[in-house]
């Protein structure tokens, strides 16, 4: 039998056994504790610890209180299912995997000579800190160059806003 925290005052909050001697807490207290242990370890907002027990539920095939009562247990240090487990996991990774932003999108694009000069400043200093990890100013010059581009092309990620320009250009 596992010894169990109240997480309130009150009886209402502390869990029930029932005839296997094994803790049970009502369904509903369940989901909610679930819901904040999620929000805790995730971390994600209620409604997005909401989302992902829903969706690691459903693709588990398992009621959502059933999932709640393992999310709880492995919080708790008890094994719980392998399937209970791969759903959950698969569900937190696809809440924290961004959207995709469209690659092209309805808003304006920048000259094409001010882009390949922000192409061209950006290899120069790629070169530069090549050279010289350990300079300060390099460092700088090549961020200060990669905000250039993510701002020209219009995009939040680096990587992207190079792509993008250098699609851009060739195009």
């Amino acid at each position: 039998m596992t010894a169990s925290i109240p997480l309130a005052r009150g009886d209402e909050a502390r869990p029930r056994s029932d005839e296997t001697g094994t803790a049970q807490m009502p369904s509903d207290r369940a989901v909610q504790c679930a819901v904040g242990t999620l929000m805790a370890t995730t971390p994600a907002t209620a409604r997005e610890a909401e989302r992902i027990l829903s969706a690691a539920a459903a693709r588990a095939s398992l009621p959502e209180t059933i999932l709640a009562a393992a999310v709880l247990d492995a919080a708790r240090g008890i094994p719980v299912p392998a399937r209970a487990e791969r759903a959950l996991r698969q569900a937190i990774r696809t809440a924290r995997t961004p959207e995709p932003t469209p690659s092209s999108g309805p808003y304006l694009l920048p000259l094409r000579e001010d882009t390949e000069k922000a192409l061209g400043r950006f290899f120069e200093t790629r070169l530069r800190l090549t050279a010289a990890p350990a300079d300060l100013e390099a460092r700088g010059a090549f961020e200060d160059s990669l905000f250039t581009l993510c701002v020209l092309m219009g995009r939040p990620c680096a990587a992207e806003a190079l792509h993008e320009a250098v699609q851009y250009t060739e195009s």
